[in-house]
């Protein structure tokens, strides 16, 4: 569905998988709806209600007063079947924070790392030992990597990049069974491509946009997929003022694009943006959803959709997503009310008045390139700090995913929000020590 915080040995075959996927998920939504269908014309014929859709409550907060960045990683670490917490902040040591989860609670880890400053984080089985590693690229440039041991511990290796990160993300893109290391830079130098041994040692081997442009510009964010039906890994990049620039790459290391032109390069010029891919409306093409652009407060902003052909071409389907007035990067796609259809989750603001805070909103998808807005979600409109990251786990396995939003500035934390109809297992009050 979305390429991103995959772990394990499915990283190395996913990309050859891919139209095998999308086959059997086609199958099983044509009969899910037309299951769906006869099932909503018998309630009908009953009088019966649809259920109403879920809300959401806010669990408990990590980290508070503290300026977290980039996005927070949910995946498990040490082999116990529920998924710990990485994440990493501005003006802390360490910058690389680590809570194990339990399904009950989050206790910090001892820090046994080298320190390195805040940065992006990739997590991924680099080592093909069975369990998930992290790779932290830092805002300050150095490239660190932990694999881990299933039982808590970490072997550190560092490497000195050419720049400072903003977005990391872990593929094969040669085809050679370990994974790369696709990296965004902050001012310097684009994307890099770096090959990996499967042993946590990394070698540069490409820059895009290649030749280099003459001025270079922050990066945004990163997001890999399959969009042309290859089999190899692409990539879709979001740069301030630069724009959006999609690579095909062809299994080999070699990739080919450049700039788009569906959507202008000024609408990058917001403090940050977010990508995420997932075929939103069944056709078998992964679609691309953007959050962060912006264009001016007279007019309307908020996420943007473009369906994808599979062939390159690309048609928007932003229709009930353009609610806000100031951007923000927080962006995650997941089925969040079960139809079988993807919804976006999305920072922003609607007052355009920074002063009042940010939001998190719940547009819900129909399946067909539409959005509506759901005001009753029970996710605050306003009064949050910045949002950077958004990402969903089952935290406390009950079985439906938590909304995990990370946030920046001063006042930042980390907060979960849980559905309030799911069954009675909350987690109990997270520990609060070593956060900050």
């Amino acid at each position: 569905m979305v390429y991103t915080n995959i772990v394990g040995r499915w990283q190395r075959w996913h990309w050859f998988l891919i139209p095998v996927v999308l086959v059997v998920a086609g199958v099983g939504l044509f009969v899910f709806s037309g299951a769906r269908s006869l099932r909503q014309g018998t309630m009908a014929s009953l009088g019966a209600r649809p259920a109403p859709p879920p809300r959401y409550t806010l669990a408990f907060t990590l980290g508070p007063d503290t300026e977290w960045r980039f996005a927070p990683h949910a995946v498990d670490l040490n082999g116990d079947g529920v998924p710990d917490l990485v994440a990493t902040a501005r003006l802390t040591d360490p910058a690389l924070h680590l809570w194990w989860g339990d399904g009950h609670t989050l206790t910090p880890a001892q820090t046994t790392w080298t320190n390195i400053g805040y940065g992006a984080i990739a997590t991924g089985d680099i080592n093909h030992d069975g369990v998930p590693d992290i790779v932290e690229a830092s805002h300050f440039g150095k490239i660190q990597t932990l694999l881990s041991d299933g039982q808590g511990g970490f072997t550190e290796t560092l490497l000195q990049g050419k720049d400072g990160y903003v977005a990391a993300r872990l593929a094969d893109v040669n085809g050679d069974g370990e994974l790369d290391l696709i990296l965004v830079g902050f001012q310097r130098v684009g994307i890099e491509i770096y090959l990996g041994d499967g042993q946590g040692h990394w070698t540069l081997h490409k820059r895009l946009p290649d030749p280099p442009l003459g001025r270079t510009m922050p990066g945004r964010d990163v997001v890999l997929g399959d969009l042309n039906h290859d089999g190899h890994v692409d990539i879709v990049a979001a740069f301030n003022r630069w724009g959006l620039y999609i690579y095909y790459g062809d299994g080999q290391g070699g990739f080919t694009g450049g700039p788009v032109d569906f959507i202008p390069p000024r609408a990058f010029a917001s403090v940050s943006s977010s990508l995420a891919l997932g075929d939103v409306n069944h056709d078998g093409n992964v679609d691309l959803v953007i959050n962060g652009t912006f264009l001016s407060l007279d007019v309307p902003n908020g996420p943007d959709v473009y369906l994808g052909d599979g062939q390159g071409g690309w048609t928007a389907a932003s229709e009930g997503l353009k609610v806000l007035k100031l951007a923000a990067p927080g962006l995650a796609l997941w089925d969040l009310d079960q139809d079988g259809n993807l919804d976006i989750i999305a920072g922003g603001n609607v007052t355009g008045d920074a002063r009042s805070g940010y939001g998190l909103f719940w547009f819900k998808g129909d399946g067909k390139g539409g959005w509506q807005l759901m005001p009753d979600s029970g996710l605050p409109s306003e009064g949050l700090p910045i949002p950077h990251g958004i990402t969903l786990a089952d935290l406390d396995r009950d079985g439906v995913p938590e909304i995990i939003t990370l946030y920046g500035g001063g006042n930042g934390m980390i907060t979960v929000w849980k559905r309030q109809e799911a069954r009675d297992s909350a987690m109990l009050p997270v520990h609060q020590a070593a956060t900050n």
